[in-house]
C-alpha cells in the first residue's frame, strides 16, 4: 500500500507510539484529581501542553486542549463571536469552519462569504472592505484540498487596523509552515493532532491572552473554564510527542515539494488539470480528470494499492462533488466532480511517487468506463 492521503491523517511516527506506550500505565487517571494518580496524569497533560505551545511559539497558558481540530475550530469561532454581529469567511473553508459560521448566521449574525476564484484567496484589501469592530474573520491558513496558502499576516494587519478579530484554522498549516503566534497577529488559532502524526481526537486552540471566550460546551471548569470535560490525557501525550517532531517536518518540506512536482508533472501529462491557487504548501496536488468521476478514480487507484482522496475526509461519505473545487471553478463544474487530492508527507519516498505514477497510467489508460 502507498499512502498519499496525508492531509486526512499523517501516519504516527514510532516516537509518538513509544511516548503513548510509556504514558499508558499512568494516563488513565483523571488529571483534575488531587491524589497521586491524578497528579501523575496532570503532569503528563501539562508536558503535552508545553510541547504544543512550543511548536507555535506560545505560552502554555494560552493553549486550550480540545477533542480534535473540529472542536478547536468551533471554540475559536463561536467562542469569540458572542460580541460580534458580522462573520466574514470564504467559500472554500473546511466544514468545521463553514458550519460554525453558518451556525452563527442562524443565531442572528450577518455572514459574508468571500469568493475565491480559481483558488486565489481574497486580498487584504478585499477583506478590509467588510471589516470593523463588529466583525469576526474566520479563515483557513492552508486549504485542506488544494494546499493554497492564505496571506494570514496581511489579514492580521488589516484586522488590527479596523478592530476586527481574526480566527485562523491552522490544522493544515502546522508542520508545513512555521508558526509563531507571538508575531503573527491573530486572535485565535486551531490545530489537530492527526495532521502532524498524532492520534485522532486530540487538538488545541490557541487564544490570545486577554480575550474573553465563551465555551461552546457546558460542564466543568477544566481548561480554565474554556473547555469543560475530562481531557484524554493519553491522546494529548501523543499530540505533544508529534509536536516535538514539527521542526523535522518543516525541514522536509523542500524534499516533499520535489516529489509533489514530480507526480504532478506526470499527471498533467496524462490530462490532469491542477486545481487551486498559488502559493501552496509542498504537500498536496489536487487535479481534475475530464471524463472521470473522482470517487470512481479513487476506488480504481485503491485497487492498485494507492490511497488518495476526493476531498475532505470528513465529507467523503457524502459522495458529492467537492464543494471547495465547485466554489473555485463555478463555470467548470466537471472539475469538482472529477477532482482527486494527492497529499504527501515526511514518510513519502521517490519510489512511492514512481509507483503511484505508474498506477495512474494504468488506470487512466483503461478509461472512465
Amino acid at each position: 500500500m502507498i499512502y498519499l492521503d496525508h492531509h486526512a491523517a499523517a501516519p504516527m511516527p514510532e516516537a509518538v507510539w513509544q511516548a503513548m506506550e510509556r504514558a499508558a500505565p499512568h494516563a488513565w487517571a483523571n488529571p483534575s484529581s488531587t491524589h497521586a494518580a491524578g497528579r501523575t496524569s496532570r503532569h503528563l497533560l501539562e508536558e503535552a501542553r508545553d510541547a504544543v505551545a512550543e511548536a507555535i511559539g506560545s505560552s502554555p497558558a494560552d493553549i486550550v486542549l480540545t477533542g480534535g481540530g473540529t472542536e478547536a475550530c468551533n471554540l475559536g469561532i463561536r467562542g469569540l463571536a458572542s460580541r460580534r454581529t458580522l462573520v466574514v469567511s470564504t467559500a472554500i473553508e473546511h466544514p468545521a469552519v463553514a458550519r460554525s459560521a453558518h451556525r452563527l448566521q442562524r443565531d442572528g449574525s450577518r455572514l459574508v462569504l468571500l469568493d475565491v476564484p480559481a483558488g486565489n484567496p481574497p486580498s487584504a484589501d478585499e477583506l478590509g472592505v467588510h471589516l470593523g469592530p463588529h466583525a469576526l474573520v474566520a479563515v483557513q491558513w492552508v486549504n485542506h484540498e488544494t494546499g493554497t496558502v492564505f496571506p494570514i499576516e496581511r489579514y492580521a494587519r488589516v484586522c488590527r487596523e479596523l478592530g476586527a478579530l481574526l480566527f485562523v484554522d491552522a490544522t493544515q498549516a502546522l508542520g508545513k509552515i512555521p508558526i509563531d503566534v507571538g508575531t503573527l497577529g491573530v486572535d485565535a488559532l486551531a490545530m489537530a493532532a492527526q495532521k502532524v502524526g498524532g492520534p485522532a481526537g486530540a487538538g488545541a486552540c490557541w487564544i490570545r491572552r486577554g480575550l474573553d471566550v465563551d465555551p461552546v460546551l457546558e460542564g466543568g471548569s477544566q481548561e480554565r473554564g474554556r473547555r469543560p470535560g475530562t481531557p484524554d490525557t493519553l491522546s494529548m501525550v501523543g499530540f505533544g510527542a508529534a509536536c516535538r517532531l514539527v521542526q523535522a517536518r518543516l525541514a522536509a518540506q523542500p524534499r516533499i515539494a520535489l516529489l509533489r512536482d514530480r507526480i504532478e508533472r506526470t499527471l498533467v501529462g496524462l490530462g490532469g488539470q491542477v486545481n487551486g491557487g498559488e502559493p501552496r504548501t509542498a504537500t498536496v496536488s489536487n487535479l481534475s480528470f475530464a471524463g472521470w468521476q473522482g470517487p470512481l478514480l479513487a476506488a480504481a487507484l485503491d485497487l492498485e494499492g494507492i490511497c488518495v482522496a476526493t476531498g475532505a475526509a470528513c465529507s467523503s461519505g457524502l459522495q458529492q462533488p467537492s464543494a471547495v473545487i465547485q466554489a473555485m471553478y463555478p463555470d467548470d463544474q466537471w472539475r469538482a466532480g472529477s477532482a482527486i487530492r494527492i497529499s504527501l508527507g515526511i514518510e513519502t519516498t521517490a519510489d512511492d511517487i514512481d509507483a503511484a505514477s505508474q498506477a495512474f497510467r494504468r488506470v487512466l489508460a483503461r478509461g472512465a468506463s
